[in-house]
């Protein structure tokens, strides 16, 4: 399981990206509705992934 940890950590940071590209740019109603839940729903996600991954490791 620790091999998906880079994987969770590129998808955290790509949440991010479509959060900040959902608030910050001009584009269609649809289109920003995709980023703004999207993007947090894959940052939320990923984040609780690492979390259980690591603390599966430490038992």
């Amino acid at each position: 399981m620790h091999r998906f940890l880079p994987v969770l950590m590129v998808l955290l940071i790509v949440g991010n990206l479509f959060t900040i590209l959902g608030l910050t740019t001009n584009l269609s109603s649809a289109s920003t509705r995709f980023f703004l839940i999207g993007g947090p729903a894959l940052t939320v996600c990923a984040a609780l992934s690492i979390v259980i991954i690591v603390l599966k490791r430490k038992r």
